[in-house]
């Protein structure tokens, strides 16, 4: 939480240090919103942000504002955290936001919502409720454009029924296969739904509802956290809810849809069963820029180091440091590919004790060094 006055300068911040790692320019972006959506005291503004975090911003008397977020009302993966902040945290500040990020308490809108409000409650006096929040989503129109036969007509759009497509669909989400899935919807499709509201708008929207309910169930059956899906499905579905044309809508709809795929995929990726190795999985991802040792991760899941080790390589596949180092190359790609940062600059930020050490390590894993796959991340 952030308190600035009118013109972005904060005045306190919660947690202690966090305002360091946000840049100015992005406190005046949200002020800018919540003038541009012509706000004010008792109609706070909720803007959601990609990769799915939403940001509140309420009227304080005496011209200043209140900032709540990013929060989230779901885990993150570190690679989508990274993709957020690599372009507009302060290269040596993004391991320390990263941290913050992945360690922030999950907040959902409605939860949002109601702390809005008693922030109204406790600065003005006045009571208001949920209706009295904006919710603005202005990203589905800024993304990439999915292929454009998916919204060649607007009655038969490719998520009205007809039975196979709903079951090829589902069966794509539940097997977390993102190829087959985006074939599917793109498919053409006889048939269409029954008409639920004459207002072509509306009628998208209930579809959509529609769509979110049977691909948060598929997700589940595929090994998804039903709270994360449920989560999930309620974020787009206000998205969705905040649209005022159909074409964002339908898009949105193509997005949802690749998104449980992915969460999917990468829950069968990394399928432990057993908690206790959930909990250390959990645990490096939190402290991915950290010295992690065996013995530190064996005391936070209350193991032996050698019986971590063994219940650790049965589930995943791998052993500890392996999986580690091969977390750190996955952001290291990441940085390469997406950022100007030197090859030093990345040895630190994942917490290699040399830039040689992190060329040494990237080079059994890649088959080549970080300057070979920045100059050619496709070649062999």
């Amino acid at each position: 939480m952030t308190i600035v006055d009118a013109d972005g300068k904060p005045l306190f911040i919660l947690p202690t240090g966090y305002g360091d790692l946000v840049p100015d320019t992005a406190v005046s972006w949200v002020l800018a919103d919540f003038r541009l959506q012509k706000r004010d005291a008792l109609h706070p503004l909720i803007t959601y942000v990609e990769p799915g975090y939403f940001v509140g911003v309420a009227a304080l008397p005496d011209d200043r504002y209140c900032i709540v977020g990013l929060v989230s009302p779901f885990q993150h993966p570190r690679a989508d955290i990274l993709a957020m902040t690599a372009q507009v945290i302060a290269p040596q500040k993004i391991q320390q936001f990263c941290d913050i990020m992945a360690q922030t308490p999950l907040v959902n809108l409605y939860q949002l919502k109601s702390l809005m409000c008693l922030l109204v409650k406790l600065t003005h006096g006045v009571g208001i409720t949920p209706e009295n929040i904006l919710f603005v989503d202005n990203t589905v129109l800024r993304t990439e454009r999915p292929d454009r036969a998916l919204f060649s007509q607007r009655e038969e759009a490719a998520f009205h029924i007809p039975v196979d497509f709903e079951s090829g669909v589902c069966s794509a989400v539940e097997n977390g296969d993102t190829e087959m899935l985006q074939r599917r919807l793109l498919q053409p499709s006889q048939g269409k739904i029954g008409r639920m509201s004459s207002s072509p708008l509306q009628q998208q929207k209930y579809s959509f509802i529609s769509f979110a309910t049977l691909l948060s169930r598929a997700a589940i059956r595929g090994g998804l956290d039903s709270e994360t899906a449920f989560n999930l499905s309620d974020v787009y579905c206000q998205r969705a809810d905040a649209q005022t044309e159909i074409e964002p809508v339908q898009k949105l709809s193509f997005t949802m849809a690749v998104d449980f795929c992915n969460r999917v995929a990468e829950t069968k990726k990394g399928s432990a069963q057993s908690a206790v190795v959930k909990k250390c999985l959990q645990y490096i991802s939190t402290h991915l820029h950290e010295d992690l040792r065996l013995e530190e991760l064996a005391h936070e899941c209350g193991l032996c180091s050698r019986s971590l080790s063994l219940k650790f390589k049965a589930e995943v596949g791998c052993g500890i440091p392996e999986y580690i180092h091969r977390e750190k190359l996955r952001e290291a790609r990441y940085l390469l590919t997406n950022t100007d940062y030197s090859l030093s600059d990345i040895a630190g930020f994942l917490n290699y004790p040399t830039q040689s050490y992190f060329t040494q390590i990237f080079k059994r894993y890649e088959g080549r060094t970080p300057q070979q796959y920045r100059d050619n991340p496709h070649g062999a």
